[in-house]
């Protein structure tokens, strides 16, 4: 019997209604004391004494409507989840964010570093914009919105022997075969020196070399003494932009063998393989960066690591890892 009594004294947990407050409220302005406010709720005085003591304001008045917010603030936030609660997780992201890898790399590259352990790229991005915005700063870019794609423009092209990218096979444009390169530059205005960048569209190996200055001999001359080296089936083909530095581009089909293709004016994004490595470039050195004042061993370094850096349609393994394994099962 009296474990049925003690089971029908107990009480459950409720949580003050609104009424409730209002009631606190009034009865603490007519100076009514704590133990006669719980008397007369039915509540116990240590609920109406933490009650007053959270959701006071801070002028220590308490006012039922800003109690009322606050507690269903603090209940919401009580029953979020962390967006990231596994600390190995949360430290792989960290390490590899500020290895300038993206989210996207990260969430596919940690099911191979890390067997067993797995996450969104969208959960990464929602961590680093609603968690730890200092984040931001790795990202390759660092705006919420992307800007709107301007119109095209139209505007003669001044590339003898130029053969447009519309007649470019379907083995190059869908990645099929390899040998067939993108190039592209990146300039400053703090020099006359350049950085002449190269990617394979299959294999996604890059290539970096400074040239002199941004000239067609000197892009010329760049290009041969990247891809000299490599057997003929490497270098098959190589697709440019419209700028004049790429003018002697049928010199190349002479000296190495290398048919050559060229964007819509306006359209770099047509090859936006090499365009993405040349992004990569600029986190490293910024638009206003002397080239010629990079030594070869950072550039060497440079090149490194986006060799091995995961890429997504090689299933996540590094260009280096995925030309290796091309190579021992050939």
């Amino acid at each position: 019997m009296n474990s049925n009594n003690t089971t029908k004294n107990k009480r459950k947990y409720r949580v003050l209604s609104p009424d409730e407050r209002g009631e606190i409220m009034i009865g603490l302005r007519c100076g009514e004391s704590i133990r006669s406010i719980a008397s007369r709720l039915d509540r116990n005085p240590s609920v109406i004494s933490r009650e007053i003591k959270t959701n006071s304001t801070e002028d220590e008045m308490y006012q039922s409507f800003w109690a009322q917010i606050r507690s269903n603030q603090r209940r919401r936030k009580c029953r979020q989840k962390e967006r990231i609660s596994d600390s190995i997780i949360r430290q792989y992201m960290h390490e590899k964010l500020k290895s300038n890898w993206s989210p996207e790399q990260i969430a596919g590259r940690i099911r191979i570093d890390k067997p067993g352990k797995q996450i969104s790229h969208e959960t990464i991005y929602q961590y680093i914009f609603k968690k730890d915005p200092s984040l931001v700063k790795y990202l390759l870019c660092g705006r919420k919105t992307r800007k709107k794609r301007k119109n095209k423009r139209t505007k003669r092209v001044m590339i003898p022997c130029r053969t447009g990218i519309e007649e470019r096979p379907t083995e190059i444009n869908n990645r099929s075969e390899y040998g067939h390169w993108e190039a592209d530059t990146a300039v400053s205005k703090q020099s006359k020196a350049a950085l002449m960048v190269l990617q394979e569209r299959k294999l996604g190996l890059t290539i970096l070399q400074k040239i002199p200055r941004c000239a067609p001999e000197e892009m010329k001359e760049a290009l041969i003494d990247s891809l000299c080296d490599f057997p003929a089936k490497m270098r098959q083909s190589i697709t440019f932009d419209n700028g004049q530095e790429n003018r002697k581009h049928y010199e190349l089909h002479s000296e190495i063998g290398v048919k050559t293709f060229f964007c819509n004016p306006y359209s770099s994004w047509e090859k936006g393989s090499v365009e993405n490595a040349v992004g990569l470039t600029r986190r490293k050195w910024p638009k206003k960066t002397d080239y010629a004042l990079i030594s070869d061993e950072e550039i060497a370094m440079l090149e490194y690591q986006l060799n091995t850096r995961p890429r997504k349609r090689l299933g996540y393994l590094t260009p280096m890892e995925y030309t290796l394994s091309v190579a021992f099962t050939a």
